[in-house]
């Protein structure tokens, strides 16, 4: 008996739970690829992919070709429905993530899907201020998780005296220091500068 996947009931269920796209606003409903459906009507396309293990529903005008994710027009429409990725670990939590995007689909895109795109600017606004926040925040882990390495690095080379290392390395990350390591720097750094010059060899026959 064959076991059944993620992908598998991606393809099945897809065309059954978004039915409601033919059936009540006149959309023809394909699939694009293995991992991709596309419904299509005279005014914008639903896109719904298997991305990654995600189940991913974007809207996309055909006037302007740009897609909205079904995630930001929710949070747009409503800020109180929290609206998470979900990765399904089964077959069975597939099935409950393509019903709950085809849910908020239809409760909060019917006047999109049958062609009102008068709010369609503020919609892709949201959008790119959330990007631009998810891409901040990026930035900002990714900045405290390089600090934290080097971090270690110089803590070891302070343990092993190397003072020359830790002097460069604390001075790679100078704005997350605290205070305690900025005069720990500035310590590694005077060692540096006082390392005693060996002295030339005394030539014979002078004073």
């Amino acid at each position: 008996m064959r076991i059944q996947t993620v992908l598998d009931v991606f393809q099945e269920k897809v065309p059954e739970t978004f039915a409601f796209l033919v059936d009540r606003h006149g959309f023809k409903l394909d699939r694009n690829d293995d991992y991709a459906f596309v419904a299509k009507s005279k005014h914008c396309d639903v896109l719904i992919d298997l991305d990654w293990g995600s189940i991913v529903v974007s809207v996309r005008p055909l006037q302007t070709g740009r897609a909205v994710r079904l995630s930001s027009i929710v949070g747009a429409k409503n800020p109180t429905v929290l609206f998470l990725p979900r990765y399904p670990w089964g077959p069975e939590d597939a099935s409950e993530e393509i019903d709950r995007q085809a849910d908020l689909l239809a409760s909060y895109c019917g006047d999109i899907l049958n062609g009102d795109f008068s709010q369609w600017a503020a919609l892709e606004a949201h959008q790119q201020q959330v990007l631009e926040q998810w891409r901040g925040e990026s930035e900002r882990l990714v900045k405290e998780a390089r600090a934290k390495l080097v971090r270690r690095r110089a803590e070891a080379a302070w343990s092993r005296r190397s003072f020359s290392e830790a002097a460069q390395l604390y001075a790679s990350i100078h704005d997350d220091l605290t205070q305690a390591e900025i005069a720990r720097q500035e310590y590694c750094r005077r060692r540096t500068l006082l390392v005693c010059v060996p002295r030339a060899p005394r030539v014979a026959g002078l004073a």
